[in-house]
This record gives structure tokens, C-alpha cells and sequence, in this order.
């Protein structure tokens, strides 16, 4: 079971998590230090970042330097095909698993939609097998250091993490606050290319995610909804595939 508070000492969160400036990335941090009852996260074991696209030299060195030894890509086929990793052939042990197929299997009208945490819903509520498997990805034997990443590292990568975490025992306001910082990192250039990277992979559903930012509210309301629809984050991955030895796997390995 997922270690719960056992005192009142709140879980005070510690400030946002700065991004990692390895170039050729704008959104590439370390989830390590945010709470939970049995301590810290660990530093250098999970990272979360935009894609891997535009790594130069400099930046496939600096990435080489954080050791990670997994990537689990979230984007879709056709993304990573327009952006391949920039990483080489020798790097990382890489893993593309699309979170999910199309628009449509998400059941909401996209040109309707003007709150991305409806989106997020729809993630959890439809997309358990694809979001569960990337979770199982970083719960395999050894496979840590890992990072995770889709296009800008909000969205399917926001849901990915905020799986691991509230597993591992980090409380919502904290999981919420790592989330969030992602707006602080949306510039105009980077909005720009995201945007333009959408739009030729053909995918609405991305090209409105990246418009809306990284609203508090609206995971915040995905972790309500994670525990009131589906029983919290074990009983979620449970059923979408996990078994209970790989995440008590990724709970050791995060925290201890």
C-alpha cells in the first residue's frame, strides 16, 4: 500500500523544481526533493523534460552527464517521426509508448474544450493502459536513472509523473506545484515552436494543451479525480496492467 502521513507535519513543499539548462531543452528538471511521510524523493532518479529533438553536442553531453539510463517518449508515431531523439544510438535504453491513439478515443469535443483538466480527465479515465504502461517503464528492473518526455513536458509527461508521485506518497499541492512550473517556462519562442510542431503532426489535441499553460487548478482537480473515480494512484495503475511487485519497485527506488 502507498505509505500514507502518519504525523502532522504537513509535507511542507519545498520550492518549485528549477530546470536543469542542458541545451537544446527548455523544460528538463529533476524531480528529486519534493515530500512525502517516509522523506524526500530522491534527487537523480527521475527527470521530466520536453523533447529531445534539438540536443546539439553540448547538449548530448550534459544530458550524458545526469546518467540517465532509460527515455520513455510519450509523444505519437507520427511526432517522433517528424522529431527524432537527437540522442545517440548508444545512449539511453529508449522506449516510445504513445499514451494514446487519436483525439477522438478521448470521447470530448476538442472545439469545445476551454479547460485543459477536462483533457486530463479523459487521459485518466480512458487512457489507463497507455498511461500505466509508461509507468511500468520506469518500475522495470534497473531502469532508473530515467526520464520522461512527450513535446513540451506538460501534458502527457504531467500525467506520467504525477502517477509516480502520488504512488511514492508526495502530497497533491506539491505534485500540483512541480506541474505548474512548466508556465513559468512557455515563452514565446518555445510557444511558437510548439505550436508549429502541432499543427504539422497534425494533432489539435497537443496544439490546445500547449495554448492553455499549466493551470494549478486543473491538476489539482485531476488528483481529486484520480482518488474519487479510480481509488488513488495504485488502485489506477493495478488496473490498468501493474503488478503490485513493479510498483512497490518504483516506490522503493523514489523514495527511501
Amino acid at each position: 500500500m502507498v505509505r500514507m502521513p502518519d504525523h502532522d507535519a504537513q509535507l511542507t513543499a519545498p520550492a518549485p523544481r528549477r530546470r536543469i539548462a542542458i541545451p537544446g531543452t527548455f523544460n528538463l528538471r529533476d524531480v528529486g526533493g519534493l515530500s512525502t511521510a517516509a522523506g524526500p524523493v530522491r534527487s537523480g532518479v527521475l527527470f521530466r523534460s520536453d523533447g529531445l529533438a534539438n540536443l546539439d553536442d553540448d547538449g548530448r553531453a550534459a544530458f550524458a552527464a545526469l546518467g540517465v539510463r532509460t527515455v520513455v517518449d510519450l509523444r505519437q508515431a507520427r511526432e517522433a517521426e517528424q522529431h527524432p531523439s537527437a540522442l545517440p544510438d548508444d545512449g539511453p535504453e529508449r522506449h516510445h509508448v504513445p499514451v494514446f491513439a487519436v483525439a477522438g478515443e478521448l470521447g470530448i469535443d476538442m472545439d469545445r474544450l476551454a479547460d485543459i483538466g477536462v483533457l486530463y480527465r479523459a487521459l485518466l479515465d480512458r487512457c489507463a493502459e497507455g498511461l500505466t504502461a509508461a509507468v511500468r517503464r520506469l518500475a522495470a528492473p534497473g531502469a532508473l536513472p530515467a526520464l520522461v518526455h512527450c513535446a513540451a513536458g506538460k501534458d502527457r509527461t504531467g500525467m506520467v509523473v504525477a502517477l509516480s508521485l502520488s504512488l511514492a506518497g508526495v502530497p497533491d499541492e506539491q505534485i500540483v506545484e512541480d506541474y505548474s512550473f512548466t508556465a513559468r517556462l512557455l515563452s514565446g519562442d518555445v510557444r511558437d515552436r510548439l505550436e508549429r510542431e502541432a499543427i504539422e503532426a497534425g494533432l489539435a489535441t497537443q496544439l490546445l494543451a500547449v495554448a492553455m499553460d499549466a493551470p494549478a487548478p486543473a491538476m489539482a482537480e485531476t488528483l481529486t479525480h484520480l482518488r474519487e473515480a479510480h481509488g488513488g494512484a495504485e488502485a489506477y495503475l493495478l488496473r490498468g496492467g501493474a503488478s503490485e511487485e513493479e510498483l512497490q519497485r518504483l516506490r522503493d527506488a523514489l523514495v527511501g
